[in-house]
This record gives structure tokens, sequence and C-alpha cells, in this order.
């Protein structure tokens, strides 16, 4: 099926993360916090200016998901005009909280059907020194759902829009 252009729905969005030991999996995900980097602002007006002058700071990014909980066994990510092979999200999540190894990570937006190259992806691939870390995996007893934030590893690359899969 050739990429396509339009409206989609979230039902043909995955999200995969790097599980402890390296390797790609999806994430059954109900919400997911919005995509892109977020500046900060340096006021750089002057009193005798009529307008405030502000300059771009640095660029920062925080990734928030939940979703359900789930002790499945992990599966091999899935690929290219594949739904989502899901892997627990307890199985997966559990193991990450706290850990100060980089992860890569993918969150792909399928147009009108499941995610193929050609499409959006947002996310970055993990290196020795590039990638994200879990700082927080709470589960919630009452609805049996979990919550989890990401923050970037220290002197990381940014995550980027892409059209290709995270690997």
């Amino acid at each position: 099926m050739a990429a396509q252009t339009g409206r989609t729905q979230s039902k043909f969005i995955k999200f995969q993360i790097e599980d402890s030991g390296g390797t790609l999996r999806d994430i059954p995900i109900h919400s997911i916090n919005g995509l892109g980097l977020e500046y900060g602002e340096v006021d750089v007006s002057a009193i005798q200016d009529a307008v405030k002058g502000f300059l771009s700071g640095q660029a920062d990014y925080s990734l928030e998901v939940s979703g359900p909980v789930d002790t499945a066994a992990a599966q091999a990510a899935s690929g290219s005009a594949a739904a989502a092979a899901l892997s627990g999200s307890h199985t997966v999540l559990s193991d990450l909280a706290g850990a100060l190894t980089p992860l890569g990570f993918g969150i792909y937006i399928g147009i009108r059907h499941y995610w193929e190259t050609g499409e959006p992806v947002f996310g970055l691939s993990s290196s020795a020194a590039n990638g994200i870390i879990c700082i927080n995996y709470n589960v919630s007893p009452d609805g049996m759902t979990y919550s989890a934030s990401f923050r970037m590893y220290p002197a990381s690359a940014a995550p980027a829009w892409g059209t290709s899969a995270i690997t």
C-alpha cells in the first residue's frame, strides 16, 4: 500500500521503545503527550524597547505515555505496514524506571492505515550517548493502567521527525 495523505485516527499510532536489553518493542498506549521540541524563551528586551524581544532557548523534550497494564511476553517490534505486535507494558516498562541507559524510541503515525515507510515518525535511535531515560513508571490498581515519563539522556541529540523506521 502506498503512503497516504489526509486525516487519520489514533488507532493507527504505535509506540515503540527499547527494552532493558536494547530490543525495540511495541507497547500498548491509551494516551501520549504532544510530539515535538519545546524551546524556552529568553527575554532580551531593554527598557526603551516598545515591544518585548525574545530569543529562542535550548530545546527540551519530555514524553508521557499511559495505557493498560499488560504482562504479556515481549514480542519483536512490528515493521512497516503492520499492526503493532504488542509486548506487555509491565513486562517492558517495569525494568526501565530509574535505569540510566539511553533508550531509542519511535512514535509512528499511520495515515488512514497502519504506519508504513514514508509516513510520519518521531523518535530517536539510541547509542551510548543518545536516547531517553524512564524517570517514572506507576501502576494505578483502580483501572489497571500505567503511566510512564521519559526525559532526554544528558547531552543527547534531539529526537526528530522522519519517514523511516527507528533502528
